[in-house]
This record gives structure tokens, sequence and C-alpha cells, in this order.
């Protein structure tokens, strides 16, 4: 058996019963890497898992990267990647593949007009509890202006969203140090 085997399979394990995303799945990642295989003892994996916190990107294809590197290379790290993506990628295609197909049904296109308001809700509630610790100051003025600007741009301007964000960026810089 290839030495990448073990890696893809315990992290496909991993990416299966991994609830709840990165966070969730990291006992899991511990259990498969320390207990499990064996790759490594629990201060290496506390090592690992300190680095993977400190960097960009969700943890746990930071923790399998990593692991499957040190394990068996760039072959392995790429198994790693592999096992504990696939099942979701798998997943959100059949299910993508399932709703495309059966779109015209009511059902179907019940179900989905029934989530897009929730969606809209969750944004709305992600940017109310963001609002209150966005601005250092008390000053809401110039970061309201920037807001109005940025809705005129994208809305009704039709400015790329980038462009947008740098202008902003630039703003920040000159007017809100």
């Amino acid at each position: 058996m290839h030495r990448w085997f073990p890696l893809f399979w315990g992290f496909f394990k991993v990416g299966i019963l991994g609830y709840g995303g990165g966070p969730g799945s990291i006992s899991l990642i511990q259990s498969v890497a320390v207990d499990g295989y064996h790759w490594m003892d629990n201060a290496q994996f506390s090592e690992v898992l300190a680095v993977g916190n400190a960097l960009p990107g969700p943890i746990a294809t930071k923790l399998a990267a990593s692991i499957g590197w040190q394990t068996a290379g760039p072959v392995g790290a790429l198994a790693a990647l592999a096992g504990v993506v696939l099942p979701s990628m798998v997943l959100m295609l059949g299910l993508f593949q399932l709703l495309t197909t059966y779109r015209k049904n009511p059902y179907v296109h019940g179900l989905i007009q029934g989530v897009k308001p929730i969606v809209v809700v969750l944004l709305v509630l992600l940017v109310v509890q963001f609002i209150p610790t966005a601005f250092s100051t008390k000053r809401w003025v110039l970061p309201g202006m920037f807001f109005v600007a940025g809705l005129i741009a994208i809305r009704w301007l039709k400015i790329s969203a980038v462009l947008v964000i740098l202008a902003a960026m630039l703003g920040g810089v000159l007017f809100m140090r």
C-alpha cells in the first residue's frame, strides 16, 4: 500500500464526519493523526495547529496539507487535501446537479424561494452585528459617506466591487488615519 493512501483515507473520514466546518474537525484530525495513524504526537500536533491557526484559510485544509507534507511529502499533502475536500465537493456537486435538474419542479422551486429570504436575513444580521465594531471612532459621518458612495458605485454605476474596495482602502488611508 502506498504511503499516501492512509493519508487520503484518514482525512476522507474527517471530511465525511467533520460536522460544523474546520473548528469542529480539529478533534477528529487530532484523533486520526495522533491516536489513529501515529503520524505525530500531541506536541507536534499542537505546533501544527498553532501555525495553522495563524495562517488564513480553512483550518481543516491547512492541517491536512501540513500533516500530509510531513508524513509523505508533496504527494502526501495532495492526498490529505483531496481526502478532506472530496466529500464536501462531491456532496455540493451532487446537490447542485439535483437542484439544477429539478429546478422547474414546484417543490424544488419552492425550496429555493424559501431559502433566499433566510440567506438575506443572515447577511443582514451579520452586517448589523459587525457595525458597532467596524469603526474605532464615534464619528460616523465619513464611514457613512464611504458606505453611501460604495452603494451608489456598485449598485447604480455598476463599478466593479474590487475597484470600489480598493478606492475605499485608499480613502481610508488618506482620510481616516
